[in-house]
């Protein structure tokens, strides 16, 4: 779509999205885990909107939280793969993102996580339209880099010196498998602590976004929360280890379910519930100690499992309690609804490939815009296959350092087949043909762009 139209639609006056890293569709009571228990968001889920066929745009970190940020495909944006500490590109300054349309309108901006778009200072997030981050910069099983400032007052762990520090920051490159593990904390564009406590950054999240919160509830505001964990190596705090049925990951989710109440309980404490719009997520499939519950493939994956991810929708003033949608959904729409809910025109010099999800969600239609998805392969520009309502065509599907050698094309009605079992492509060759059509003048469009 070109240009998407402001709208009269009454809008929520807050917006934060919650982001997991690598938790599957099956790691919360609410999407039916018998291992983990997520009280706070299945709370989350009853008094809002649990959406069972919500998806993201690629099955690994990067490209992943370039569209939801954008509504814009990776590929169109520049971030089709991983960004590592010895990537020198990222998401382009002269994408407009969630943060950009919201402080054009007023909305004080800030994100409190992971970043992972990017490290050189053009394309961290304070050049990305937030006014204050907090967090990591990529994933944390990464290593420091030379490109960022060290704050005066940085704290020093593991025994570590200044001068061991910038040591460090000058052979990354050389010396990265060493250096894994280790990443800076950053406030702003300032390290701040190095190597970051890992096991307290889910606590110190959480009272960032709770401070931020406090200290902006007179104004709009719009917080983005992507969680470093459960991504490996998996690090807890002593107080929440060994609480669940499903080892370290388990305990990993069961904390970040504590934080999403945390939240929540900030709005509600400073009477802000009734007027902030919150969805919970992941940013992609699970990894092995993950589960995708009924559906094939985890992360790196084009199966179900890979990219269709838990959405728990929460605004007690827009959203009616209760509600499941199995409608097709994705964080390509959040741009656009939320544009939609605040007035705010999106450009008209680029394509968005987002739906507003706005009347959908409000409960004035149960249809959503979107009718498909398309799925990129990870790591890779390479298409891989598309869902047009319940039935799915899709090419190979594995991650492509497994995949076999011949294109083995498959055809599955997801109404009745989650789990991708039952090739149908011999029972119905002509659907096929015709979706891999409409699946590969997409890509063809993609890349003309």
């Amino acid at each position: 779509m070109i240009g998407l139209a402001a709208s009269a639609v009454a809008a929520p006056k807050n917006f934060i999205i919650i982001m997991t890293d690598d938790q599957g569709w099956g790691d919360l009571g609410c999407f039916g885990s018998e291992t983990i228990a997520t009280p706070h968001i299945d709370r989350m889920a009853k008094e809002g909107l649990r959406m069972t066929s919500f998806y993201v745009a690629s099955s690994v970190c990067s490209p992943s939280r370039a569209a939801l940020l954008t509504g814009r495909m990776p590929v169109r944006v520049g971030v089709p793969n991983v960004l590592f500490p010895r990537s020198t590109t990222g998401l382009p300054p002269a994408e407009l993102t969630i943060a950009e349309v919201l402080k054009n309108q007023g909305y004080t901006t800030g994100i409190v996580g992971k970043w992972h778009l990017g490290h050189q200072p053009q394309f961290m997030p304070m050049n990305q339209g937030f006014d204050s981050y907090f967090g990591v910069p990529y994933s944390n099983d990464m290593s420091i880099s030379a490109e960022f400032d060290i704050s005066t007052t940085v704290r020093l762990n593991e025994g570590y010196t200044a001068e061991q520090m910038q040591s460090d920051r000058t052979r990354y490159l050389e010396h990265y498998q060493e250096l894994r593990n280790k990443v800076p904390l950053l406030e702003n564009n300032s390290i701040i602590e190095y190597p970051v406590d890992q096991k307290t950054l889910t606590r110190r999240y959480t009272e960032k976004a709770v401070e931020f919160i406090a200290q902006h509830k007179e104004e709009p505001f719009f917080l983005y929360m992507p969680h470093t964990m459960p991504h490996k190596p998996h690090h807890i705090e002593a107080k929440y280890a060994g609480k669940s049925a499903a080892g370290i990951f388990g305990d990993i989710v069961q904390q970040i379910d504590w934080s999403v109440g945390e939240v929540l309980q900030a709005l509600r404490d400073h009477d802000l519930a009734e007027d902030t719009f919150v969805i919970f997520l992941s940013d992609n499939g699970p990894i092995k100690e993950g589960s995708a519950g009924p559906m094939k493939g985890n992360k790196f994956t084009t199966f179900e499992g890979g990219l269709r991810v838990p959405a728990v929708l929460w605004a007690p003033g827009t959203i009616a309690a209760g509600g499941v949608s199995d409608e097709i959904a994705s964080t390509l729409d959040l741009m656009p609804t939320i544009a939609n809910w605040v007035g705010a025109d999106l450009p008209m010099d680029r394509i968005y490939d987002g739906f507003s999800l706005t009347e959908l969600i409000e409960g004035r239609s149960d249809k959503s815009l979107r009718r498909e998805i398309f799925y990129y392969g990870a790591n890779t520009k390479v298409i891989n296959g598309i869902r047009v309502g319940g039935w799915k065509y899709q090419t190979w599907g594995e991650h492509p350092r497994f995949r076999p050698e011949v294109e083995v094309p498959k055809l599955y009605n997801l109404r009745d087949d989650i789990g991708e079992k039952h090739n149908l492509i011999e029972k119905y060759p002509a659907l096929a043909a015709k979706l891999r059509q409409r699946m590969l003048e997409f890509d063809a469009r993609v890349e003309d762009w």
